[in-house]
């Protein structure tokens, strides 16, 4: 049920954000992400395919190693579910396309981070590991050419900020929301 929640909220946040094509266009203008960086990442396609699986497996064994992250998935079925998420999610870094679609995943993705109490500093922290696996993978994706490994590396970090940015935002509109929220009630006393 709160699925369904977070569902029908996604559609409405990019237009409450103010997050629209402009605003897109911006946010990548700042990180330097542009269409060759757009097309680098696709060609990695096979690459990610290839690494999908042992990234995220040894990404979840990470999280389930410390109390304060493995305490979100105590049911399996839960775990399974997230993994398959991420996996997508891991997979789409490499479809090329990062436009208002996108957007709004990566916002929704955001709203249920917040709502299910994901502090930020786990949430970055993840992303730290997640970056490290990442590298790793590129190296060996690239044997004997590490700066084209890196070079890749470099691309996928200005997608994986803009991912991040959007995140942070959207922990801030729901607080600020929340906040609101409480203001009004007060008022209305």
């Amino acid at each position: 049920m709160a699925d369904a929640k977070v569902a029908r909220v996604a559609p409405l946040l990019p237009h409450e954000m103010e997050i629209d094509e402009d605003e897109i266009a911006r946010r990548k203008a700042f990180l330097e992400f542009g269409p060759d960086d757009a097309e680098a990442l696709r060609g990695l396609r096979d690459v990610a395919r290839r690494y999908a699986d042992p990234v995220i497996e040894e990404f979840y064994r990470h999280i389930l190693s410390f109390p304060e992250t493995a305490g979100f998935f105590r049911d399996p079925r839960v775990l399974e579910r997230v993994k398959g998420l991420q996996k997508e999610y891991f997979l789409r870094l490499t479809e090329g396309d990062y436009g208002s679609d996108y957007v709004a995943n990566r916002l929704r993705i955001g709203t249920a981070h917040e709502r299910i109490n994901l502090a930020p500093k786990w949430y970055l922290g993840m992303y730290s590991f997640y970056l490290r696996l990442v590298a790793r993978r590129l190296l060996e994706a690239f044997p004997g050419e590490p700066e084209k490994a890196f070079e890749r590396f470099l691309r996928l970090v200005k997608l994986v900020f803009f991912d991040i940015g959007l995140a942070v935002d959207t922990y801030i509109f729901s607080r600020e929301s929340t906040l609101r929220k409480q203001q009004e009630a007060i008022r209305e006393l």
